[in-house]
């Protein structure tokens, strides 16, 4: 491979990891899944999270970040403006 194949290989792995949210491993994360579906994170409102059980039943937990301005709704199971969020 060339420097340049490379340099373009290494931008899209850059790239793709910016796109992609890995499951959480922190310790001061949210909690661990027990159950499928989303979840709000309890210490901010511009994030949620999804459970997903693969195979061997084991959950994966794959964190979100709502858009600039927004924040996650727990019923609509979306991010929403604040203005639209339950009082």
């Amino acid at each position: 491979m060339t420097r340049t194949h490379h340099f373009a290989a290494a931008l899209l792995l850059a790239l793709a990891s910016l796109a992609y949210s890995a499951p959480a491993q922190a310790a001061d994360e949210p909690p661990a899944c027990t159950e499928e579906g989303f979840f709000p994170n309890p210490d901010d409102q511009s994030r949620f999270y999804r459970c997903v059980s693969f195979e061997g039943g084991e959950f994966t937990r794959f964190d979100f970040q709502c858009g600039p301005g927004t924040l996650y709704h727990p019923e609509l199971v979306t991010c929403v403006h604040p203005w639209q969020m339950p009082q």
